[in-house]
């Protein structure tokens, strides 16, 4: 599919795991700072609108907070 990083490629650049991210797929490291792609190229500027709102609604509902992002680790990469 164009735009969409298969599993090899993600391994390459040294993803471990899938995950998502309110509902968006992406590859991820399972560490304590991870590294986070989108599986498909066009949806990095939805991820990044979701940051925004994300920021947003942490900054009004939890003031003071740490920042913090909601991703979902899922299974290892085979």
């Amino acid at each position: 599919m164009l735009g969409y990083l298969t599993e090899k490629e993600a391994k390459e650049h040294g993803f471990t795991h899938h995950g998502s991210y309110f509902c968006i797929p992406l590859w991820m490291t399972d560490e304590e700072e991870p590294m986070v792609a989108t599986k498909f190229e066009w949806m990095e500027p939805l991820m990044d609108v979701f940051h925004h709102i994300e920021g947003l609604l942490r900054s009004v509902f939890y003031p003071g907070s740490e920042p913090g992002f909601q991703f979902k680790i899922g299974c290892e990469i085979i």
